[in-house]
């Protein structure tokens, strides 16, 4: 596996990956390093260790004892049941010519999995598992919106640039919102694991139906 390693911070490594996707190579990351906290972004991992030291010796003696294993890690799926009524909803089957009944099939249709945990908390990041799958590829075609909205509501389901989300709370943002959900994403009355996601999570978006 292709990578750049480098010291971030006094206890923490920096590994930009090359051509490997980070969601499918933190699993066998945290098993290297149990004691260590692992975060993913798009196209990088941070590993942080409990003692301060300079750690890249140690990961790069590990790199070669990592495996991609998205296709066989069994992992945490999540069903989310989503009214598809957003406001940007029909300016999006519009750009691609589809009807509204289409691009629900093709956002439901997608498993989609947590590439990362960022922006705010609990907002989790979602890429196509299979971005060779053709409903992946079509969504791909909306980018984020030009001027972004001051105020999203919580709960508030969005797609742009090939990805998809869930706004956790109120906040701004940029993201075509096509539909919302009750489920809850950040509860900050559970102290020990209050985002309901993590990177690796697979996630399915289930229509619901008045």
């Amino acid at each position: 596996m292709r990578a750049q390693v480098s010291q971030y911070g006094e206890r923490s490594v920096l590994i930009e990956l090359e051509q490997v996707k980070p969601v499918s190579v933190i699993d066998s990351f945290r098993l290297l390093f149990p004691d260590a906290e692992v975060r993913s972004g798009l196209n990088t991992l941070v590993i942080t260790f409990p003692e301060i030291s300079d750690h890249t010796e140690l990961v790069l003696s590990a790199l070669s004892k990592v495996e991609t294993v998205e296709s066989s890690t069994e992992h945490r799926t999540f069903v989310i049941a989503t009214e598809y009524s957003g406001e940007d909803l029909e300016t999006v089957c519009q750009k691609l010519e589809i009807t509204r009944a289409k691009l629900i099939s093709f956002h439901t249709a997608i498993t989609w999995q947590v590439a990362l945990i960022g922006f705010a908390p609990g907002f989790p990041y979602l890429v196509p598992f299979d971005e060779n799958q053709e409903e992946a590829k079509l969504l791909a075609q909306i980018p984020r919106l030009e001027v972004p909205r001051a105020k999203v509501p919580t709960g508030s389901v969005a797609i742009a640039s090939g990805m998809s989300c869930v706004y956790p709370s109120s906040m701004p943002g940029g993201w075509n919102l096509i539909g919302s959900t009750e489920q809850v994403l950040f509860d900050v009355n559970n102290h020990e694991n209050p985002a309901l996601l993590q990177a690796g999570d697979l996630v399915r978006f289930e229509e619901l139906k008045s």
